[in-house]
């Protein structure tokens, strides 16, 4: 009976608390069509326990779908044509990734719900699928971290301060800038 209750909160943590990383990349809507590398579903901030991850967010931080902040913002923050291609291209390809490997996440997930509803419970099998589950969020988490790092070199520091200023003039930006200037 207590391995069962055990089972159930590791079960409802990982369905219903655990919040993919393609969820805050692809913004309030979810999926491919919002925006990418945004709050999240539920707003949640990434369950790291790095605090620097977890201060809201922040002008390229780690939450907020800043390379369409800055696609969308292309004329004020002055960017070239090319870094408009290479920033698009980046988003592009998360997009990809982050569809691929959302599915195997859900199939993790349908599997271990399946697991559950079994009887007997074999604890063993659930518990290696929850961690494969909870492997391939982190695999997407890093994804979209590597994206934003890599779009924040495609900015001058001067793009990246203008960037971090004008979220913050929107009251879009509410933590420490990754790219110097302090939040609010």
């Amino acid at each position: 009976m207590r391995a069962r209750l055990i089972v159930g909160m590791v079960l409802a943590l990982l369905l219903a608390g655990a919040l993919p990383a393609s969820a805050r990349m692809m913004g309030a809507g979810g999926g491919a069509g919002g925006d990418m590398m945004g709050s999240g579903m539920h707003g949640a901030a990434p369950a790291t326990g790095c605090s620097s991850m977890t201060g809201g967010p922040s002008a390229f931080g780690y939450d907020g779908p800043w390379i369409s902040f800055a696609l969308t913002h292309a004329t004020v923050l002055d960017l070239t044509p090319d870094q408009v291609n290479s920033l698009t291209t980046l988003r592009d390809e998360f997009r990809k990734e982050a569809i691929r490997l959302g599915s195997e996440i859900r199939a993790a997930e349908a599997e271990v719900r399946r697991l559950y509803a079994q009887q007997p419970l074999d604890l063993q099998a659930l518990e290696s699928r929850v961690r494969a589950a909870a492997g391939i969020e982190a695999d997407l988490e890093l994804a979209r971290v590597k994206t934003l790092v890599k779009g924040k070199a495609l900015l001058t520091p001067e793009q990246q301060q203008k960037a971090g200023a004008l979220a913050r003039s929107m009251g879009w930006a509410r933590g420490a800038s990754m790219m110097g200037g302090p939040g609010r």
